[in-house]
């Protein structure tokens, strides 16, 4: 059983999204770092369809009853395993009566906690993804508070201790690359490029408002229409908003372009008060960055010798 003894900022049960049910208006949800999530799970040998907890800044204490393996993938949040510093990309034995503590934001803003086996989560319309605020109840539908327990399943203990040889990492820089709506105004597109964006207080998991310089908004209508995870768009404000995995499937805002799928995990990373620059990118390097990462998720493990393993 894990218990949660001290929240941080969020912490929410995510997989790889739901999908068939946009054209229903349900959001995909899942983890914001795709990346990071789909790794963590590589590492304890789960499918990127169990759950992992996205926990969102540092301050976080889980308690461990069982025995378990463990894998962190993301921000560095200054991990301790019973007082002692446990590293990225690992799977880590977890013994009974053990806890894990997030000490200081050090890199990053998310970091995905994977168990051997998953969590024993029933899921809702196919996903044990948390939509926030969801017209169904317990853990999918809100986040983790104090005194939540969470039953987790039996692990494979041959996994303890491979690493990864290469690791999604969070990056300092601000750039976001994403494909621009050509219809827009030239104009319009390199003021926004130009500008440096600082990620509203007001942001959430639906999306990131962006405070700047207002841009100047079309005054035409537009008639509303399907949006993915990474569209940004123009409100009447001038001030953009990407939206991000919880958001409505339809709206109706001109529409600047899309973060690719490749920065998404980027973005992620990001927390309100960071700031942020977009830069235009086509639409065969975007698939090449997205190419990249995917071949991340087929990357070999190492294995640690054994006496390492007995040492956590």
């Amino acid at each position: 059983m894990l218990t949660i003894r001290q929240t941080s900022m969020l912490i929410t049960l995510q997989d790889s999204g739901r999908t068939g049910l946009r054209h229903w208006g349900v959001p995909a949800s899942g983890a914001l770092d795709w990346l990071a999530h789909g790794l963590a799970s590589r590492l304890v040998g789960n499918a990127a369809e169990l759950a992992s907890l996205e926990i969102t800044g540092a301050g976080a204490r889980l308690y461990f009853s069982e025995l378990t393996i463990i894998a962190l993938v993301g921000a560095d949040l200054g991990a301790e395993l019973d007082g002692q510093p446990i590293a990225l990309g690992r799977a880590w034995l977890v013994r009974p009566n053990s806890e894990l503590y997030f000490s200081q934001r050090r890199n990053g803003a998310r970091c995905y906690l994977a168990i051997a086996g998953g969590f024993n989560i029933t899921p809702q319309l196919g996903s044990q993804s948390c939509l926030l605020g969801a017209p169904w109840s317990g853990h999918l539908a809100q986040p983790l508070k104090i005194g939540d327990q969470l039953s987790y399943n039996q692990p494979d203990l041959s996994l303890a201790g491979r690493s990864l040889d290469t690791m999604s990492s969070s990056t300092n820089q601000t750039s976001i690359r994403y494909l621009p709506n050509r219809q827009l105004a030239s104009k319009l597109q390199r003021h926004f490029q130009a500008e440096t964006w600082c990620i509203s207080s007001k942001s959430n998991r639906m999306g990131y408002r962006c405070e700047g310089q207002a841009l100047a908004a079309p005054a035409n209508a537009v008639r509303s229409f399907g949006v993915v995870s990474g569209t940004i768009q123009l409100p009447p404000d001038g001030q953009p908003i990407v939206l991000l995995a919880d958001a409505q499937t339809t709206g109706g805002y001109p529409v600047l372009g899309v973060v690719i799928r490749a920065d998404l995990p980027k973005l992620a990373q990001r927390l309100p008060s960071e700031h942020l620059q977009f830069q235009p990118i086509g639409l065969t390097l975007a698939e090449r960055a997205f190419a990249e990462q995917l071949n991340l998720l087929k990357t070999n493990f190492t294995p640690e010798p054994d006496f390492m393993v007995a040492q956590i």
